[in-house]
């Protein structure tokens, strides 16, 4: 058996997983946009480190 080690930056994804850390996605913002197909909807971190989506 085959163990992973940890990712140093914590991500915890493995290469080929589709796997996007959240730190990466938000580079230091507390609110993204993400568009699909034509609707726009508002990801956030709370106060509390909880991601909220909105349409």
């Amino acid at each position: 058996m085959t163990q992973t080690k940890p990712d140093p930056k914590g991500a915890g994804a493995r290469p080929g997983d589709g796997a996007i850390d959240s730190r990466a996605l938000f580079d230091g913002r507390s609110e993204v946009i993400i568009r699909h197909d034509s609707n726009e909807y508002r990801l956030r971190i709370t106060g509390s480190g909880k991601l909220i989506l909105t349409k």
